[in-house]
């Protein structure tokens, strides 16, 4: 369950997003190589669409991990063999440089959270 509206929008936007593709690559999907808070913010969001099951993260063939878009199954109503499991991943300055490099990232496929202007 989301409970901050900032995090709810850009939640939706990754949403909103992976219904352009069929599947992506993980990291061209939240690198933006220019910014490395921004990436951390960006493996946030994704992390709340595959919590719900709306993502899920299979491997291709050559092992390049990808993201696609999924049906959620119910919580009580899964079918048998599908189970609910946790990751943890290291994603550290080092990875993103790794990864800018390997996959030849230019440019972010998310893009860039909008900060809003203090009041005045």
């Amino acid at each position: 369950m989301i409970f901050d509206e900032e995090i709810r929008v850009r939640v939706a936007e990754i949403h909103a997003l992976l219904d352009t593709v069929d599947a992506i690559n993980f990291f061209c999907l939240i690198i933006d190589p220019n910014d490395f808070g921004q990436s951390v913010e960006n493996l946030y969001h994704l992390s709340f669409l595959i919590w719900d099951g709306t993502c899920s993260l299979p491997v291709a063939e050559n092992g390049e991990p990808l993201v696609s878009r999924s049906q959620p199954c119910p919580q009580l109503g899964r079918p048998d063999g599908i189970t609910r499991k946790q990751m943890v991943m290291e994603f550290n300055m080092a990875t993103w440089r790794r990864a800018i490099d390997i996959f030849d990232i230019q440019h972010p496929f998310i893009l860039h959270r909008t900060t809003p202007s203090p009041s005045s």
